[in-house]
């Protein structure tokens, strides 16, 4: 594929850590349920953190706001893979600054590594999404959207 972004594109954005975007550590949560993996977890110490999902969501997100108008005409952007290693944690309220990196265009790939800090500038969460460009009508035509 010929009009690729240039490596090296970047995209920063920052979000507020909300509950919808957490998940429970040390105890029970409700949606979806579950339960602590430590048994003699006390009630007490229950924590809502942002999720490695939600960070990874980020990531991904921002990797295709960050090539907007750069692909070719009639093409879309979606996600293939992706990895995230959690650091520490974000708790709700908590101002979080995302960054991309493409860092990888080859053929129809695009492979960003990703970055969250927290107001400290620690970092929160680091990952990589790898993304494939792809023909639009094609893509939808493989969609069902009856379910």
């Amino acid at each position: 594929m010929d009009e690729l972004p240039d490596t090296g594109t970047e995209g920063v954005r920052t979000f507020t850590v909300r509950s919808a975007h957490t998940t429970t550590v040390f105890g029970e949560q409700t949606n979806p349920p579950g339960r602590a993996a430590a048994t003699d977890a006390d009630p007490s110490e229950t924590r809502k953190v942002v999720g490695s999902a939600q960070i990874l969501a980020r990531f991904e997100f921002l990797a295709r706001e960050s090539v907007r108008g750069q692909l070719p005409p009639g093409t879309g952007l979606v996600g293939e893979q992706g990895t995230v290693t959690h650091r520490r944690p974000a708790s709700v309220g908590t101002e979080l600054r995302v960054e991309t990196t493409l860092t990888t265009a080859t053929d129809a790939t695009l492979v960003f590594d990703g970055r969250a800090t927290n107001p400290a500038d620690a970092v929160v969460g680091k990952g990589t999404v790898r993304t494939r460009v792809v023909d639009r009508e094609r893509f939808c035509g493989q969609v069902d959207d009856s379910v």
